[in-house]
């Protein structure tokens, strides 16, 4: 079964994307350098030169001392040549094949990434609206209370107000019943405040 990667917390994908990308440029670097080829041209001695080659004599091997002209040097420098430019030509499909892989990992893992990375920018998003519908709702509920406050301090004040009209109109009331009795009678009454 596969690791989802998904699973993986924040701290922990940012170092397995930093292991991959270590893992896949240190092998980049190592192909680029193990695999040049070397340009080398024939090597031609100036005279022909001894050389110890194994030869078949009654079925077994035994070495024997051969030379070699220049001629049938350059024989064998062609043969080593054509092996060479076959061993390039397998060195080269090696080589293409291995980008190849490096390269579709490489896409796996940045879809891998990009599927991620939108994940979370999704949920991120969700987030945001949910505290956004929230907050919304908060200051709904706050205005709402506050136009509750600014209602009761309203009826508050106008039963104050009402109260002291009332309060006022007695007052007068009772002001005017004295002076009408003083007019009538002449006499201004006082108020004996004893103990």
């Amino acid at each position: 079964m596969r690791r989802n990667y998904y699973d993986l917390g924040d701290g922990e994908i940012a170092a397995a994307i930093a292991a991959s990308a270590f893992a896949i440029y240190s092998f980049e670097e190592n192909a680029g350098s193990q695999y040049q080829t070397k340009t080398r041209g024939p090597v031609r001695p100036a005279e022909a030169a001894p050389t110890r080659r194994l030869s078949m004599q009654n079925g077994k091997t035994s070495p024997a001392i051969t030379t070699i002209t220049p001629a049938a040097n350059d024989k064998i420098q062609n043969e080593i040549s054509r092996g060479g430019r076959n061993a390039e030509n397998k060195a080269d499909a090696w080589e293409k094949a291995q980008t190849a892989k490096i390269r579709k990992r490489h896409d796996e893992l940045l879809s891998a990434l990009l599927a991620w990375e939108n994940e979370k920018k999704m949920i991120a998003k969700q987030q945001m609206e949910r505290r956004k519908n929230q907050l919304e709702l908060a200051m709904k509920r706050n205005l709402q209370h506050y136009k509750n406050k600014l209602a009761r301090i309203d009826h508050i004040a106008k039963g104050a107000r009402t109260q002291a009209e009332e309060k006022r109109k007695y007052e007068e009331s009772i002001v005017k019943e004295k002076s009408n009795k003083i007019r009538s009678t002449g006499n201004v009454s006082v108020k004996c405040f004893c103990f």
